[in-house]
């Protein structure tokens, strides 16, 4: 607001800075520390200097900040203008004629956001299902993922020995298949049998109710022991793999992780409205 200002130009005095500012806060694009940081997307669009457009500002606001009718104004691929409110599509048009191209773009980063936001629900399902099936067997597991990824894996048991668990998430078309972290195959290797990877499996119902419950468990699995040290192929000089692996293995590379399902299991359902 400070430079805005120093500058001295009609339209610095013109705009409602301070609104301006709030926003950019409000919606991430800066974060208000000493000194002031700029987000990737803003920083982006401050690197492309003199050569930056009004359509390209649009294009990060409304990608940090969704408008609440986004979702229903885009559709199969294409905008439906009656679902956007008189006064919003006026202050749009302005846009023209690439408004129709921006807003599919917004939404399909939205999309990715929700996802994102699903598939750590999913996840975060299957850690509580595993959990209240060894409450119920007597145990007091740990779920260490909510200290740290760097466990590589989720759910530790301790005891005579310690049982560290990595949970995966799957629907009924999904099942047998799974990402795998560079750090969970290494921790893998490095405790042995104490390491298992189990997979939870959920029916189709699951991701569409408002409360889900232990018959939206399809099945339970656990891959058999020394199966990933079998298929992960080992680095060498000219290929290594740093991020994840998408791994899908057959039937016979599993078998019962010897876990009875709290038939009183209950949380909100994974589908539950985003945003």
């Amino acid at each position: 607001m400070d430079a805005a200002r120093a500058h001295g130009s009609y339209l610095a005095s013109a705009i409602d800075l301070k609104t301006s500012a709030r926003t950019l806060a409000a919606s991430g694009l800066v974060s208000l520390t000493d000194p002031i940081l700029l987000s990737p997307q803003l920083a982006g669009i401050a690197d492309l200097g003199a050569t930056v457009t009004l359509p390209d500002v649009a294009r990060v606001l409304l990608t940090a900040a969704p408008p609440p009718w986004l979702r229903l104004a885009v559709s199969a691929g294409s905008v439906l203008r009656e679902y956007i409110p008189t006064e919003d599509l006026k202050a749009l048009l302005w846009l023209e004629p690439e408004l129709d191209e921006i807003l599919l773009d917004a939404h399909a980063q939205l999309k990715q956001l929700d996802q994102a936001e699903i598939r750590e629900r999913i996840g975060d399902a299957a850690e509580l299902v595993v959990l209240a099936a060894l409450r119920q067997a007597g145990h007091k597991p740990v779920r260490v993922s909510r200290i740290s990824d760097l466990y590589g894996y989720d759910i530790e048991v301790r005891g005579s020995a310690i049982d560290r668990i990595e949970v995966k998430a799957a629907g009924p078309t999904t099942r047998g298949s799974f990402h795998l972290t560079r750090n969970e195959y290494v921790k893998s290797l490095q405790h042995g049998m104490q390491w298992r990877l189990i997979q939870v499996v959920f029916n189709s119902a699951a991701f569409v109710v408002e409360e889900l419950h232990a018959s939206h468990v399809e099945a339970v699995y656990q891959l058999v022991p020394g199966t990933l040290q079998k298929v992960v192929p080992p680095d060498t000089p000219h290929f290594a793999w740093q991020g994840s692996a998408l791994l899908s293995l057959p039937d016979t590379a599993w078998c019962s992780p010897g876990l009875t399902l709290d038939p009183d299991f209950k949380i909100p359902g994974i589908g539950r409205a985003t945003g």
